[in-house]
This record gives C-alpha cells, structure tokens and sequence, in this order.
C-alpha cells in the first residue's frame, strides 16, 4: 500500500520515518481508520488484510492559500486514503474537549466539520473518543 502523499518526513536531514506494519491475529475484520486531527495529523489504519499502517500527514497552511485550503487538502488526503485502504466500515478520531490556544481550537473545529461530512458523504460510521 502507498502511503497518500502528505505523510511528512522526519526531523531536517534524517529520512522519513518507516510506516508500522505489524499482523493483526483476527481475520476478515473490517477496515478502521483512527485519527488525531490537527495540522499534524496523526493516522491509523487496520486494512482488509488485518494489517496495521500508522503514520503523520501534515496539513500546515502554504504562504500563498486561502484560508480553507489546508481543510480542502486534508479532505484530498482522506479520499486517497480510502481509494488505497479498501472498504473503510468505521472512523474513530480523538476527542479534545480543551485547547491550549484559540487558534488550535478553530483548527480543530475545522478538521472535526471536515471529518463529519466527509464521512456522511461517504457512508462511513465515525466516532469520537475521550
């Protein structure tokens, strides 16, 4: 499986981290995506296969966007990661109930709005957890 291309690499001059794949003992069970919204995203997925993917996707604003694009891109990011995941049955996504600072907040909101209706649009169960 290719890896959607807003996975970040690491630190300045170290190659990019190594994606997690370890086997997962239960079979035939359904594809889950796991999320830790923010401009670094971090991503989970257990595919059709029982395999387990981890990784960051990075969602930071570009000097010349509007303001919704990182939202946008973040949307594209989901797409991909359906199109090479398979049969995605559930989406759970951790739930902040307090922010350190007022922009964090309103990015959060903005990938939490993006997430819900992406998931509507697509038939997808999600869930927040504490």
């Amino acid at each position: 499986m290719n890896i959607p291309s807003a996975v970040v690499p690491g630190v300045a001059n170290e190659p990019p981290p190594a994606v997690t794949t370890r086997p997962v003992e239960t079979s035939g069970a359904p594809a889950i995506l796991a999320l830790d919204l923010g401009t670094t995203t971090g991503w989970a997925l257990r595919n059709l296969r029982g395999r387990i993917l981890s990784g960051t996707a990075e969602f930071k604003p570009h000097r010349f966007e509007g303001g919704g694009m990182r939202y946008l891109r973040f949307e594209r990011w989901l797409d991909e990661t359906l199109r090479l995941a398979g049969d995605v049955q559930a989406v759970y996504f951790e739930e902040v109930r307090r922010h350190v600072g007022v922009d964090a907040a309103h990015a959060y909101g903005g990938f939490l709005a993006g997430l819900t209706a992406w998931c509507e649009e697509h038939a997808i169960a999600y869930q927040g957890v504490p």
